[in-house]
């Protein structure tokens, strides 16, 4: 079978978006195999699908029914590039995303090559510490449970090495039993997260250069925290994503991240998996 994909960098996260049709018990395994380097390489695919809310413009169905903000972001460029929009214009659509039960906002504008994108996240679902096994002992960590996904906040000076995360990531997730679970390395100093990201379907645990639910969790704790609405710039290894947080009536009431996203390829493999 003929694979058509395209492949986009939002702030770093390289994300394969595939366009050819993929049965729903498939896309772990093709994805999977698709993120090896000598086949398309990334660090997380999706499933580009018809939607079936006649608002939406189309679907994304992540490789393992997760969350994803960097990715949404990207099927907004891709679709902002199949529609030909011209430099400096922008568009306003709603997509399908696996793991929100609700359309997702997403505006993009074209940036010469590349775009600019916006996306209006889904609310957290809840804010608790989680108490943590460690090498060196317990440590309690805030733990932001976003639809799809859920983020652990560790700061720097806590966090396991990453020999030790990416063994203790899928033992965490035993208990948490999230969709997807991050591991975010948090230095306040910096105003920085370093993702690693855990998907229990698709068998993956990647480091990625830039996180939006990650970007959107610390926002949203750090919001709550302050009790106010917040900008953060949230510096991570691919580059830069903004928070935005609405905070009314003692609850966050919107949250959005902006960056940035440039196709990197595409092309056509094939499937072998």
């Amino acid at each position: 079978m003929q694979l058509n994909y395209q492949k986009y960098s939002p702030t770093g996260n390289i994300t394969v978006l595939v366009t050819t049709p993929v049965p729903r018990d498939r896309q772990p395994v093709v994805a999977a195999w698709l993120l090896r380097p000598e086949v398309a390489g990334g660090e997380q695919a999706g499933f580009v699908e018809p939607p079936t809310d006649p608002r939406c413009a189309a679907r994304l169905q992540m490789m393992g029914g997760e969350f994803c903000g960097n990715a949404t972001m990207s099927l907004g460029a891709m679709l902002a590039r199949n529609a030909g929009l011209a430099d400096g214009a922008a568009l306003s659509l709603l997509l399908e995303v696996s793991g929100s039960a609700a359309p997702i906002a997403c505006r993009i504008c074209r940036e010469g090559e590349a775009w600019g994108g916006t996306v209006d996240m889904p609310l957290p679902e809840g804010l608790e510490k989680a108490t943590l096994e460690t090498d060196g002992g317990r440590i309690a960590a805030p733990l932001v449970r976003m639809p799809g996904i859920a983020h652990l906040i560790l700061p720097v000076n806590e966090a396991p090495g990453e020999a030790e995360l990416r063994r203790r990531l899928p033992q965490w997730n035993r208990r948490i039993g999230a969709d997807a679970l991050g591991a975010l390395t948090w230095n306040a100093a910096e105003s920085s997260i370093d993702p690693l990201v855990y998907v229990p379907s698709a068998g993956t645990l990647v480091r990625e250069h830039g996180c939006g639910s990650g970007s959107a969790a610390v926002g949203c704790w750090l919001t709550l925290s302050a009790g106010r609405s917040m900008e953060i710039p949230l510096r991570q290894p691919g580059g830069t994503i903004t928070v935005r947080t609405r905070f009314d009536g003692g609850a966050i009431r919107g949250v959005t991240i902006t960056g940035g996203v440039a196709l990197v390829a595409e092309g056509t493999v094939t499937q072998i998996v």
